[in-house]
């Protein structure tokens, strides 16, 4: 099946939050649209010097999150590297020039001529910005998706008596798959039986191929050898479009795989745990 549930879209939550935290930041920045272009430069460093926390909004309105309130930009005219600081407690009478100078080469100046309403354009940007997260977005939802069938069948009164737990803490294969190397990496699910590990499960949606996928795949064949060894059924359950392109590794992980499953096949759980 396709994993874009309603949720895959926009995390809007997450987009509220971001919107809500630069709040007074933005009706600040929304009275520029209100100035004269002559006068806007100079009402600019106005609030900077008054509101120096205004800096830390600007690499947002182009769509950046700038990782440790820093952007480095290559200057045409001086063929150098320069650094533009967007720290709150960084900013004085020496970098509120520079961040003018961005604000103007950058096109954020003629933002404040041509937005009608900078809250707006904000909401739209941290939008346009959050789609980008739709790819680690996938996993999730594929596994919420996991969970809420698997928790049907378990309740379901045919399997009393298990136990789903998400990302357990308490139990996992990896370390001794991996030689210690994946020390605290957990699974996604661990059904237990009177408070006993009996099977773990692993989720896996993938859109388009990669060399990850088969990589994953590989681990997968010793993870279930593991489990072998440790008396606990082991489930893979991968679904989506980029299989199309690695059929020969699929193929290879269901003959070594004891159990396999695509989502539409999670009721097989009923047999797995029988």
């Amino acid at each position: 099946p396709s994993n874009r549930t309603y949720e895959y879209f926009v995390d809007w939550g997450k987009v509220k939050n971001v919107v809500s935290k630069y709040i007074n930041e933005l009706s600040l920045l929304n009275s520029l649209t209100k100035v004269d272009s002559s006068k806007r430069e100079d009402y600019l460093r106005s609030l900077l010097e008054k509101y120096p926390k205004l800096a830390e909004v600007i690499p947002l309105l182009i769509a950046v999150r700038a990782k440790n309130k820093k952007i480095n930009i290559f200057d045409l005219e001086t063929e150098g590297l320069l650094t533009f600081e967007f720290e709150s407690s960084k900013i004085n009478n020496n970098t509120i020039p520079q961040i003018i100078d961005f604000c103007t080469k950058t096109g954020v100046m003629n933002l404040f001529q041509e937005a009608r309403d900078i809250y707006d354009y904000f909401l739209g940007i941290e939008v346009g910005i959050d789609t980008n997260a739709r790819k680690n977005r996938s996993g999730d939802i594929f596994e919420k998706m996991c969970q809420k069938k698997i928790e049907e069948l378990l309740n379901n009164g045919v399997n009393e008596g298990y136990t789903l737990i998400n990302n357990d803490p308490n139990f996992s294969l990896y370390s001794t798959v991996t030689g210690g190397k994946s020390k605290g990496k957990i699974h996604d699910f661990v059904i237990y039986k009177n408070d006993r590990p009996i099977l773990i499960i692993e989720c896996n949606f993938y859109n388009v191929a990669g060399s990850k996928p088969p990589s994953i795949a590989e681990s997968y064949i010793e993870m279930d050898n593991e489990a072998k060894r440790k008396k606990v059924e082991f489930v893979w359950v991968t679904d989506g479009p980029g299989w199309h392109e690695m059929k020969e590794s699929l193929i290879r992980s269901i003959e070594k795989i004891e159990w396999v499953l695509n989502y539409k096949m999670l009721s097989y759980m009923v047999k797995i745990l029988q």
